[in-house]
C-alpha cells in the first residue's frame, strides 16, 4: 500500500512538472531563448557556486547551534557535508526525503536519536520560512506598487504567526511535562502530542537569547547571501538593467515559495513558471525570463548535487543504501 502511494506520488511529481513546463514554454522561442542562454558569463557562474558554498557554511553553523543541546561536539565540517547531501537528496529523490537522509545520516554520525536530528531539521525549516517571510516583507516594503498591498499585508500577518510558532515551541517543553494543562490537553492525541513534544525539543535551545538571536542572524544572513546568487544570475546573463538585489530577494522568495509544489525532484517546472512570469513582469522577454529561471535552477542544482554526492560516497554510503535506510525509517 505505501509502495502504491509513493508511485501514485512520483506520477502526480512528474505531471506536474510536465504541465507546468509545458506553460513556461508555451510563448517563447527557443532560437532567442538560446541565444540568451549561450550569452552566459563563466566569471558570474563561478560567483554563484562560491554562494552555493558560503550557503552551506552558514547552515552547518546555524545546525550547530539548534543541536548544541544534544550534542556539543558537533563538527561544523561535518554538518556541512550533511547538509550538502540532504539539499542533494531532494534534487534526486521524491518527496523531499533529503531532509530525512540527512537526520538518519546525523542520527549515525552524531549518535543522536532520529528524533532528535528530525526535530532540529524541522525548526531549521521553519527559521527559513520566517527569514524568507522578513525579507520579502522589507524588499515589498522597499518597491512601492511593485507588490499589491493586500498581499504585503498577508506576508506580514504569516510572519507574525510564524514568529509566534517559533516563540511557543521554545518555551514549550516544560508544558508538555505531565501534569501540565497542555500535556493533559493533548493526551488524547498521542501522535500529535509526540509530535509537539519533539518539535519543542528541537527549538527548546531557542529559549536562550544569546542562542534565539545567533539563529535569526544566521537564518536572515542565509538568504540574503542566496539573494546574491539571483543577482549575479542576472549579470552573467545581461539582465541586470530589470533584476537588482532588492528585487532579486523578491524572486527567491517566490521561488522558495514554489518549492511547496509537489513537482518532480528538484522542483522542476515550478520554479521555471514562478520565476519566468515574476521576472517577464520586471520587463523582461519571456526568453530572457526563462532563461534566467534556467540557468540560476541548472547552476544551483548541479554544484549542490554533485558536492553531495561526493560527500554521500565519502560518509560511506551509496545512493541506493540510502535510499534503503529510507525506506526502513519510514516503515517504523
Amino acid at each position: 500500500m505505501r509502495r502504491a502511494r509513493d508511485y501514485a506520488s512520483a506520477l502526480i511529481g512528474l505531471a506536474l512538472t510536465a504541465g507546468l513546463l509545458a506553460l513556461a514554454v508555451r510563448n517563447v522561442k527557443f532560437n532567442e531563448l538560446w541565444e540568451v542562454l549561450r550569452g552566459a558569463r563563466l566569471r558570474w557562474i563561478a560567483a554563484m557556486a562560491m554562494v552555493s558554498l558560503v550557503d552551506l557554511v552558514i547552515r552547518s553553523v546555524r545546525w550547530k547551534l539548534l543541536l548544541s543541546r544534544s550534542n556539543k561536539d558537533a563538527s561544523a565540517f561535518l554538518l556541512f557535508r550533511l547538509e550538502a547531501v540532504g539539499l542533494a537528496m531532494n534534487n534526486v529523490l521524491f518527496m523531499r526525503l533529503g531532509e530525512l537522509a540527512r537526520a538518519i545520516l546525523a542520527a549515525r554520525e552524531l549518535s543522536i536519536p532520529v528524533a532528535t536530528a528530525l526535530a532540529s531539521v524541522a525548526v531549521e525549516r521553519a527559521l527559513d520560512v520566517t527569514a524568507l517571510l522578513t525579507l520579502f516583507c522589507v524588499a515589498g516594503s522597499s518597491l512601492p506598487g511593485f507588490v499589491d498591498a493586500r498581499f504585503l499585508r498577508a506576508a506580514f500577518a504569516v510572519l507574525g504567526g510564524c514568529l509566534a510558532v517559533l516563540a511557543a515551541l521554545a518555551f514549550a517543553e516544560e508544558r508538555l511535562e505531565s501534569g501540565h494543562r497542555w500535556e493533559k490537553t493533548l493526551r488524547g492525541w498521542p501522535t500529535v502530542h509526540r509530535l509537539v513534544s519533539q518539535l519543542a525539543a528541537g527549538a527548546s535551545v531557542l529559549r536562550r537569547p544569546q542562542a534565539a538571536s545567533q539563529a535569526a542572524v544566521l537564518s536572515l544572513m542565509l538568504w540574503s547571501v542566496d539573494g546574491w546568487a539571483y543577482w549575479a544570475g542576472a549579470r552573467a546573463l545581461n539582465l541586470s538593467a530589470f533584476i537588482d538585489y532588492p528585487r532579486s530577494i523578491l524572486i527567491l522568495s517566490w521561488a522558495g515559495a514554489a518549492a511547496a509544489i509537489p513537482t518532480a525532484p528538484g522542483g522542476f517546472g515550478s520554479f521555471e513558471l514562478v520565476v519566468q512570469t515574476l521576472v517577464t513582469k520586471l520587463g523582461a522577454t519571456s526568453q530572457q525570463a526563462l532563461g534566467y529561471a534556467l540557468f540560476n535552477h541548472m547552476v544551483g542544482y548541479i554544484v549542490v548535487t554533485l558536492m553531495g554526492l561526493v560527500f554521500l560516497w565519502q560518509v560511506g554510503l551509496s545512493l541506493g543504501e540510502l535510499k534503503a535506510a529510507l525506506e526502513r525509517e519510514k516503515s517504523r
